[in-house]
């Protein structure tokens, strides 16, 4: 069965969420609703997202540090299916489904290290790495199955178009979104020279929260800073100019879904961030092409990446949705070299993590940036179980990020 025949006597996105509410997310934004509570909380519209949205985009399923090794592989879910990621003898990270072309079982239970080839462990069928079958052991009854007079050549893996910029994989099941260079265009262009090759893993972690994946995307605003990470913003004057009435972020967006908050000039320097007049010894800048201007930003690459940049660390999370109520995120903190790894800078690295992460290093900690996040989205989940949720407003100064997203996120399901 094909992709996009999965679930098809579900109904269509019209009929879950109706025309009216589509036609309201799509006004102006000082005359737009938001998305229902629906979109949050029903199976039956996350299972919409799985045939209407996850395979039509380039979707972010891992950092290329969680399989360093040729030989190295790991199972991860997209949406509902299960996909095998690996890199085979020359060093190239693949893609297939996570299928056995016998009967149909997981070939890869749990992430190994050190393969040559890829084994179900039903019946040992066995491809190698790069998704060839190699084995049948017994099917004819003989040891090799050399009696078996099937083409082998269509019974390799089933590959899934799969690409990998920089630090992340991505991968795209339709095989129809836009080369990958274009779909990072933005943000390439964005970071203005910025060279993120000269950065490394230094921090990999799996967090998860109950609620719904689409919450993280719908947070891309520094509106709550102030009330909901009070202990790391101190004053609402680190966000907005009290002069001027205009936050100190610049909110903007394309049309591929690609959204970013990019500081100003003038912005008032973030504290605790490893660098200078923070630390003994701050983290060295991130290197930028000579005669560039360096830009700070938070951005996400739609659907479900987020990546901010600072002068001297990256911050990324790849959201994996596995229900309406609850999301894993794959968390990855990149330093410069050499200062991902090392005494010298472990304070620095330190203090970053702190920031983010909480000294309690626990999701549930409310000490850091993403776990504060967390207990925000998961009340919202619970919020959004009332009719009385689905009248929403967005503030034209501070959120036509989130109202960008939702829209985007409606075109592509609808497209």
């Amino acid at each position: 069965m094909a992709i996009g025949e999965i679930w098809r006597m579900t109904r269509t996105v019209e009929q879950v969420l109706g025309k009216r509410t589509i036609a309201a997310v799509r006004r102006p934004i000082e005359k737009a609703g938001g998305l229902p509570g629906s979109a949050y909380t029903s199976q039956e519209f996350f299972e919409l997202e799985q045939t209407k949205l996850f395979p039509r985009t380039w979707m972010g399923v891992g950092f290329a540090s969680d399989i360093p090794k040729p030989g190295d592989a790991i199972p991860v879910m997209v949406g509902k299916l299960p996909i095998i990621l690996v890199r085979n003898k020359k060093g190239e990270i693949k893609a297939f489904h996570n299928v056995c072309r016998h009967r149909a079982s997981l070939v890869l239970m749990e992430p190994q290290s050190g393969l040559s080839n890829l084994t179900c462990p039903y019946h040992a069928w066995a491809w190698d790495l790069d998704g060839d079958l190699k084995a049948i052991p017994y099917f004819d009854g003989t040891k090799s199955s050399s009696n078996t007079n099937f083409d082998r050549c269509k019974l390799g893996l089933v590959p899934v178009r799969c690409a990998v910029w920089h630090h992340w994989i991505f991968v795209n099941l339709d095989g129809k979104a836009p080369p990958i260079k274009k779909y990072v265009k933005p943000f390439h262009d964005l970071i203005n020279g910025a060279d993120i090759g000269a950065t490394s893993m230094s921090t990999r972690l799996d967090w998860d929260f109950d609620a719904n994946w689409k919450f993280q995307n719908d947070n891309w605003e520094v509106y709550h800073h102030f009330w909901v990470h009070g202990g790391i913003f101190r004053k609402m004057s680190e966000d907005l100019n009290m002069k001027t009435g205009e936050p100190w972020t610049e909110s903007l967006q394309e049309d591929d879904g690609f959204v970013t908050l990019k500081a100003r000039k003038g912005r008032p320097r973030r504290r605790d961030t490893g660098g200078k007049g923070d630390v003994k010894n701050p983290l060295p800048p991130i290197p930028l092409a000579r005669g560039k201007e360096r830009t700070l930003s938070t951005s996400i690459l739609f659907p479900n990446v987020t990546i901010t940049m600072m002068d001297n660390y990256i911050a990324s999370v790849i959201a994996d949705p596995i229900a309406p109520d609850r999301t894993v995120t794959k968390l990855g903190f990149f330093f410069a070299d050499p200062a991902a790894k090392g005494k010298k800078h472990a304070p620095a690295r330190k203090q970053v993590l702190d920031r983010w992460l909480g000294k309690s290093r626990s999701s549930t900690g409310r000490d850091g940036i993403r776990s504060q996040d967390f207990e925000i989205w998961e009340a919202q989940q619970i919020a959004r179980q009332s009719p009385v949720a689905d009248d929403v407003v967005f503030s034209p100064v501070w959120e036509s990020n989130v109202h960008h997203f939702q829209k985007q996120l409606l075109d592509t399901m609808l497209g």
